[in-house]
């Protein structure tokens, strides 16, 4: 049994909402026990409630802010692709990354994979990915993965 297209729609818009506002513990349950993400596509595919608790601790973190605009949802069958906007702020210093991303979503309404394609920039790959910690605050500057071609 597949989910309907609004238990799809709503698992995404609620993966924004309680991600902005910061409500950890209702975000972490619209994820099933044994999700996987691959955040980014390429990097190695985590795993289950370590992988929520991990993703949630390495993004919001003293200096790294991240918040999440859906800009266009495609429904089709059990998941969703997402165009989204990831607004940050890295140690003060302004990120704007756009991606694609593929949800998967059971017939319970809960997600059951996060594919995410984006090419992160060197500065954010640094200090996001990575979790390196510069010893000096990088400048104002802001840094964009946004395709400057559209």
């Amino acid at each position: 049994m597949t989910p309907t297209v609004e238990q799809v729609r709503l698992a995404v818009e609620r993966h924004c909402q309680f991600w902005n506002e910061r409500r950890q513990t209702d975000w972490a349950a619209l994820f099933a026990a044994d999700v996987t993400f691959d955040d980014p596509v390429g990097s190695p595919t985590k795993h289950g409630a370590e992988a929520v608790r991990a993703s949630w601790e390495s993004s919001l973190t003293a200096g790294r802010t991240w918040h999440l605009v859906p800009t266009q949802i495609i429904v089709c069958a059990d998941e969703a692709a997402v165009v989204m906007r990831n607004e940050g702020m890295l140690h003060g210093c302004p990120v704007e990354i756009d991606s694609i991303e593929v949800w998967r979503v059971g017939a319970d309404g809960l997600v059951r994979s996060v594919r995410a394609y984006f090419t992160p920039v060197a500065e954010v790959h640094t200090e996001y990915f990575a979790g390196d910690r510069p010893d000096e605050a990088p400048s104002a500057e802001p840094i964009s993965a946004v395709d400057s071609r559209r």
